[in-house]
């Protein structure tokens, strides 16, 4: 009997390979330096970190690797160059000729008519007259102003359709009319043509330099609707700001209309809507203002 039961049941008391009372917890790792292991974050976000992520990423860099750009864009400002102008011009007039040629037909339509009405009004003048002024009377001076203003007029019309070329919308005359103020721009023309003519007539050369700096006069009119006296003072700072650049665009510009007129003024048509085009680029170049490609 005694030996039937210790053979059958299980024997009793502890298990040979179960040492006696509780087992301790296993010692913590020890911290590791110059690794790759480090304490887990704090918890906060969603994305596991406890911490705003820095600009740019997490790493405070944008793709790549590479810091992110300055707001607003890459910071990069091309720098202007006046032959990049005259090609800027060229493209934009070959990509809508047909326009273009519009506007410098009534350029030219305008000269004709009233070069007609100063030949018709221009008194007779004795060879042996030593007066300069013995070639205009008051006729004449007054088809001269209303010459002057009439092609002002269509130049503001023209230099807002420049304007859109250099904002991404193709030129066209029509849209142009009801988009440009004709009392500033005739007020505008009157006063640079008043002040080129008072310095041509005292010693040339300050109506030259009143000239080249309103440059830029009838496009602050036409683009921000400034006042005639705002835009002249406007336009000379802006020249003065850039003047290097500023006459070497005006001189470009002068022996490309200069080429244009020699071509039996014909080249005119493509010559003049070109240094518009160019002139409305610098415009926007000097402002630090973008240009559509």
């Amino acid at each position: 009997m005694l030996a039937r039961m210790s053979t059958n049941e299980p024997p009793t008391g502890p298990d040979p390979e179960t040492p006696d009372g509780p087992v301790p917890p296993p010692p913590p790792p020890p911290p590791s330096y110059g690794g790759t292991s480090y304490p887990p974050p704090p918890p906060g976000d969603a994305s596991g970190g406890g911490y705003p992520p820095p600009p740019g990423g997490p790493s405070g860099y944008g793709a790549g690797g590479y810091p992110p750009p300055p707001p607003g864009g890459s910071g990069f400002i091309e720098p202007f160059s006046p032959t990049d102008a005259i090609g800027y011009g060229w493209r934009k007039f070959s990509a809508n000729a047909g326009q273009w040629i519009i506007a410098g037909l009534a350029i030219f339509a305008v000269s004709v008519i009233f070069g007609l009405f100063s030949f018709l009004v221009q008194p007779d003048i004795d060879a042996n007259e030593t007066n300069p002024f013995a070639g205009f009377n008051f006729a004449s001076i007054v088809v001269n102003l209303l010459s002057t203003l009439a092609t002002y007029v269509i130049s503001a019309f023209i230099y807002r359709g420049a304007l859109d070329e250099t904002e991404g919308r193709p030129f066209s005359l029509a849209d142009t009319f009801s988009r440009v103020p004709v009392g500033p721009v005739i007020l505008t023309s009157l006063l640079v043509s008043i002040g080129i003519t008072i310095g041509l007539v005292l010693c040339v050369l300050p109506g030259i330099i009143f000239a080249f700096l309103s440059y830029f006069a009838l496009l602050f009119v036409v683009d921000e609707n400034q006042s005639p006296v705002d835009a002249i003072t406007s336009s000379v700072k802006l020249v003065s700001a850039n003047l290097g650049q500023a006459l070497l665009l005006a001189l470009l510009s002068f022996v490309i209309v200069l080429i244009g007129a020699c071509l039996c003024g014909l080249g005119l048509l493509v010559a003049y809507p070109v240094v518009t085009i160019a002139t409305a680029y610098a415009y926007k170049k000097f402002r630090d203002q973008p240009v559509a490609a």
